[in-house]
């Protein structure tokens, strides 16, 4: 069309007329899109993922290495497990209408004393107090093995510093709390099913510690019963001492009367006095369990009493008072840093429970008290009617009552010094822990998969947190969307990105996605120009150096030549020289000895300022020297027109290589110049922000703006088509294909 670039044939150069407006074209003034306008939600999660697969590969791949060689270096454990039965509590009574419920009852008593702070404190005692014979018992082959003496005498050392590892540094009361913590967080106890089986198991790293532990678990608990079931029958069993002495006095006196009676009146029937007599026995039997329980009274004050003036600790104390209440002060008391409240509390409590056992001794006084004068009237009666119908009657169920007495106490006397020989504890070991084989923990093999998903999941989740938090722009609808300027096209990645090598994409390989692009792009770029004249002055710029801003002013300006135009490139960055002096060597016949400087002041023509690259068709115009201001230049309000008029008699189009935003605000000024604006933007580096403020300040108010295009530079088309924007991106992978 006429005044496009396109056409191969100059026009007349007529007399030029410069008017204030300009006509900016259509095809940069389409309407902008919404970025990802056809795809869903769910779509965008999609195709965010899908275009960071081989990360995610690498994620899951990694979870997979990181589970495996944590499950390989995490060491195997073992689980040791004790059994130990509960005894049934109806084997000594009658079975109750709540058998069931007396032995759920009884086990649940075992279980919490098992978890106990108390028995843990215990255990670790006994663990710490086990001595080298009893631990080569337990350790059984694995003591055999031993590399040396040394190393089987300690073996509670190597236990103690794999489980509980003291360190100097703690205090006696947080090395005891972390090995309470430690036993507690090892250590497991259950019941089997519903039966009266209870599983005590340890699970530690070495087999042979596991069944150690949980040997020694046990059997503390069987022992701490036995000695308190043993104290108890001791105590009982001086009752029963105590009251042998009268009962065996009362029969001998029984007896005695009896023999008496018979010498001196014979035989007699049985007569009236049985009744008398049966209640006289009746009462004798509470008389005598009476003082019993008096003398037990007494005998466990006199104990106490005893304890304390000898200074006992608290802890015997409790164990001879037998309170529930004042064990678990004197457990708290233990387990904690000393507690003046604490210590106050147990010191009441033993006072308490002693007046309470005095008050019991004084309740059994009372009531042999009453018996004994109940008693005594009935003696009277029991005498009286004797002496009137028949002492034999009376004399013979007394004798026979205490001797029935006397033998029941005997044999309670026996049965108790047998229980205490050998002690019950209402529970035994049915099946002792042995090192285990097989360890307890997974196979490391078993890790991965958990491992992949994982590390999937926490990829897929870094994915879409760097998608959502990334600042940059990929696709042209996007990048319209987030600058407000419509984007006019794209610019793959070169490779080597040379004079040579953008010579060889653009003018020999002419079908390379790279050509077509830069192709694509002059022609959307292509401004009409100002009426009464036939050139066309494009300003590329940017905001910082590394947008590629450079390679996209030349691969304009060799595209240009590929329609027949005459290009005039001037080069307005002094810092980004790199690929205009790679081109200045390779293809310029002579070296510029001009600047753009030089030629705008007038110091020399256009033919002096302008060096010709004939390989290439361009024309070149050096940027100025470091002495000269190119902000003056631009400031001066005749320059634009002298300028723009000079160079549109010689050139269709004139290409500005003007100086990122970022470094002044040259850019604006020359936005003025030309008759479009192309903004560089580096695809997935430049900042939206960055890009939105210098893009604001290169289109001014009023009808003098240029029209502003937005170019997307360094594309890699592969990874851009996984984005799938549907743009012009994906339309030269296609042809490429």
């Amino acid at each position: 069309m006429e005044g496009s670039i396109a056409r191969r044939t100059k026009l007349p150069r007529a007399t030029e007329m410069r008017v204030e407006v300009r006509e900016p074209n259509p095809r940069m003034r389409r309407s902008l899109r919404d970025p990802r306008e056809e795809l869903t939600p769910f779509g965008q999660l999609l195709v965010t993922l899908a275009a960071r697969k081989w990360f995610l590969v690498a994620m899951v791949v990694l979870g997979g290495a990181v589970a495996g060689l944590a499950g390989f270096a995490r060491p195997a454990l073992y689980e040791a497990t004790t059994q130990i039965i509960v005894d049934n509590p109806t084997r000594s009574a009658p079975q109750p209408t709540g058998g069931q419920d007396m032995l759920d009852t009884s086990i649940d008593n075992h279980l919490t004393m098992l978890a106990s702070q108390s028995h843990l404190r215990r255990v670790i005692d006994a663990i710490y107090k086990a001595t080298p014979d009893r631990q080569a018992n337990l350790n059984g082959a694995a003591a055999q093995n031993a590399a040396s003496p040394a190393e089987s005498q300690s073996f509670a050392g190597a236990f103690l510093a794999g489980v509980w590892p003291d360190h100097a540094d703690m205090t006696p009361e947080g090395r005891e709390a972390a090995r309470l913590k430690a036993l507690r967080r090892y250590v497991r106890v259950g019941q089997e099913l519903r039966s009266r089986v209870i599983t005590i198991g340890f699970t530690d790293p070495d087999p042979v510690r596991a069944a150690f532990v949980a040997n020694t678990f046990a059997q503390v608990y069987v022992q701490d019963l036995a000695r308190t079931a043993q104290a108890a029958d001791r105590l009982e069993l001086e009752s029963v001492v105590a009251a042998l002495p009268g009962v065996q006095s009362d029969l001998a006196q029984a007896t005695d009367r009896l023999e008496k009676y018979r010498l001196s009146h014979g035989t007699v029937d049985q007569g009236a006095v049985d009744n008398a007599v049966r209640d006289t026995a009746d009462l004798n039997q509470q008389l005598s369990l009476s003082r019993a329980n008096l003398s037990t009274a007494e005998a466990r004050v006199q104990h106490i009493q005893e304890l304390q003036r000898s200074g006992a600790t608290s802890a015997t104390l409790a164990s001879a008072i037998g309170s529930p209440t004042l064990s678990d002060l004197i457990a708290r008391q233990g387990g904690a840093a000393a507690d003046a409240d604490l210590n106050v509390a147990v010191k009441r409590e033993i006072e308490q429970s002693i007046e309470r056992i005095k008050s019991e001794a004084d309740i059994y006084r009372a009531q042999v008290s009453a018996l004994e004068a109940r008693k005594n009237v009935l003696d009277a009666v029991v005498a009286d009617t004797a002496g009137r119908l028949s002492g034999l009657h009376a004399l013979e169920p007394a004798v026979t009552i205490l001797t029935q007495r006397y033998n029941d106490l005997l044999n309670r006397q026996q049965d108790l010094r047998n229980r205490i020989a050998v002690p019950s504890a209402g529970v035994s070991i049915i099946s002792a822990a042995w090192p285990p084989s097989n360890p307890k923990s997974l196979s490391p093999i078993f890790l991965i998969p958990p491992g992949m998903v994982v590390f999937g999941l926490i990829g897929g989740v870094l994915v879409l947190l760097k998608n959502r938090m990334s600042r940059t722009m990929r696709g042209e609808a996007e990048t319209e969307a987030a600058l407000g300027f419509p984007s006019v096209g794209l610019l793959p990645r070169a490779s080597r990105a040379s004079a040579k090598r953008l010579q060889t994409l653009i003018l020999s390989q002419k079908n390379s996605a790279y050509g077509r692009a830069a192709l694509s792009l002059l022609i959307n770029v292509a401004p009409e120009p100002a009426p009464g004249r036939s050139s066309q002055m494009v300003l590329v710029t940017s905001s910082d150096k590394g947008d590629g801003k450079t390679e996209l002013a030349w691969s304009l300006a060799l595209s240009a030549t590929r329609l027949g135009s005459n290009v005039l490139f001037i080069d307005l960055d002094p810092q980004d020289k790199q690929l205009t002096n790679d081109f200045v060597r390779e293809f310029s016949i002579s070296k510029p000895h001009k600047s753009f400087a030089d030629y705008v002041r007038g110091r020399c023509e256009l033919d002096e300022a302008v060096v010709s690259m004939p390989g290439i068709g361009i024309d070149f115009m050096a940027s100025p020297i470091v002495s000269d201001d190119l902000l003056k230049l631009l400031v001066d309000v005749d320059v634009p027109r002298h300028f723009a008029d000079k160079l549109g008699a010689v050139y269709n189009l004139v290409i500005l290589n003007g100086p990122p935003g970022l470094h002044g605000p040259e850019s604006r000024l020359l936005s003025s110049w030309a008759d479009a604006v192309i903004f560089a933007v580096r695809w997935a580096k430049t900042p939206r922000s960055v890009a939105r403020g210098i893009l604001e300040s290169l289109q001014p108010d009023g009808s003098r703006s240029a029209p502003v295009g937005i170019a997307l530079t360094g594309v890699n088309l592969k990874q851009h088509a996984k984005y799938h924007f549907g743009d012009s991106g994906d339309l030269l992978l296609f042809g490429k294909r």
